[in-house]
C-alpha cells in the first residue's frame, strides 16, 4: 500500500514538473535576431575574368559613397592584360606585314604566269600556222619539224595555263587565309582588350557602395586585396528597396515563422523603432564561424512602411519576433 501511495506521489510530482516547464517555456522571451539592412536592387560586382584566376584590387570607391550610373566603383589591376594587349597588337602588326609581303610575292608570280600563258599562246598560233603549210611545198624534214614544233607549243601552252591557274589559286587560297587570319587576330585582340576593360567595374545604377565580405577571413575587402575570380568584393546598393538579412539561430528556428510580425530597431537610430514582417526563411542552415560553430538559417525582413529616406545598406539591426 505504501509502494501505491509512493508512486502516485512521484507520478503528480512529475506532472507538476512538466507543467511548470511547459509554463516556463510559454513565458521566454521571444528570439531577438541580428542582421543589417541591405538593398534587394543592389549591383553586385563580382570579380571578372582572368588568365589565372586571381586579381588584385587597384582602387576602390571608399565605402558609404554614393555613385551615378557609369562610375567606376571598383578597379583591378590590369598589367598583366595590358602587356597581353600590347604583345598581340605587335603579333597582328608583323603578321599583316608578312601577309602583305606572301601576297605581294603571289600577285607577282600570277602575273609573270599570265605573261608567260600570252606568249605561250602567241607561240602556238606562229606553230600553228607553219603546221598548216602542206608536205608537198616545204619538204618532209621541214614539215616533220613544224609538225613537232606544234606539238611543243601545245604542250607548252597546257602547261602555261595550269601553271596560270595554279597561281590563280595560289592567290586566291592565300586571300582567304589571311582574311581568316585577320579575323581570328581582330577576335583575340578583341578579347584582351574587352578583358582588359572589364577591370573597371562601373555603376550600372545610382546608389550606394558597400563593401564585401571576404569569404575566409570574413573581413572586408579593401584595396590592394588578392582576389580570386567570381568573389563579391562590393556592391552598388540602391536604397528605394531595403530590407534587412537576418540569421536565426539554429535553436530559435521552430519558434519563429513566414509572416511572423517583428519589431526593429537600428544601432545607428537608437531612439527609433520599426515594424515589419519576416518574409522568407532559407531551408539549410550555415555556420558562421564569427559566431562559432553553430548552425543559422539566413532570413529576409521587410519594412511595412518605406525607409528609404531614413535608413542605408550595411547598418545593423535587432529583430525581435512579436
Amino acid at each position: 500500500m505504501r509502494n501505491a501511495r509512493d508512486l502516485c506521489s512521484s507520478l503528480i510530482a512529475f506532472a507538476a514538473l512538466i507543467t511548470a516547464t511547459s509554463a516556463g517555456a510559454a513565458e521566454s522571451p521571444p528570439p531577438l535576431l541580428t542582421g543589417e539592412v541591405y538593398s534587394r536592387q543592389a549591383q553586385q560586382i563580382i570579380v571578372p575574368m582572368t588568365t589565372n584566376w586571381r586579381a588584385s584590387i587597384s582602387q576602390m570607391v571608399p565605402e558609404g559613397d554614393e555613385v551615378s550610373a557609369g562610375d567606376v566603383v571598383v578597379e583591378f589591376d590590369g598589367t598583366e592584360a595590358a602587356r597581353q594587349l600590347e604583345t598581340h597588337q605587335e603579333t597582328t602588326r608583323t603578321e599583316e606585314a608578312r601577309t602583305e609581303r606572301e601576297i605581294a610575292q603571289l600577285e607577282k608570280a600570277l602575273a609573270q604566269a599570265k605573261f608567260q600563258f600570252e606568249q605561250a599562246q602567241v607561240t602556238l598560233e606562229l606553230a600553228t600556222l607553219k603546221a598548216e603549210i602542206p608536205e608537198g611545198v616545204l619538204g618532209a624534214i621541214e614539215y616533220a619539224e613544224n609538225q613537232l614544233a606544234f606539238e611543243e607549243a601545245t604542250k607548252a601552252l597546257e602547261n602555261a595555263d595550269q601553271a596560270r591557274k595554279d597561281a590563280q589559286r595560289s592567290l586566291e587560297d592565300r586571300r582567304e587565309q589571311a582574311a581568316l587570319d585577320a579575323r581570328k587576330l581582330e577576335v583575340q585582340e578583341q578579347w584582351w582588350s574587352d578583358m582588359l576593360e572589364s577591370f573597371k567595374v562601373r555603376a550600372e545604377q545610382p546608389g550606394y557602395v558597400i563593401y564585401g565580405i571576404h569569404p575566409w577571413t570574413r573581413s572586408k575587402f579593401q584595396e590592394g586585396d588578392q582576389v580570386q575570380t567570381s568573389f563579391h568584393v562590393a556592391e552598388v546598393a540602391d536604397t528605394s528597396d531595403l530590407a534587412v538579412k537576418v540569421w536565426i539561430n539554429g535553436v530559435d528556428r521552430p519558434r519563429v515563422a513566414v509572416g511572423d510580425k517583428v519589431s526593429i530597431r537600428m544601432d545607428a537610430l537608437p531612439g527609433r523603432q520599426f515594424e515589419g514582417r519576416l518574409e522568407a526563411v532559407s531551408s539549410s542552415s550555415s555556420n558562421r564561424q564569427e559566431w562559432g560553430w553553430a548552425d543559422y538559417f539566413e532570413a529576409e525582413v521587410v519594412f511595412d512602411e518605406d525607409v528609404s529616406g531614413e535608413l542605408l545598406p550595411g547598418m545593423s539591426a535587432l529583430v525581435e519576433v512579436l
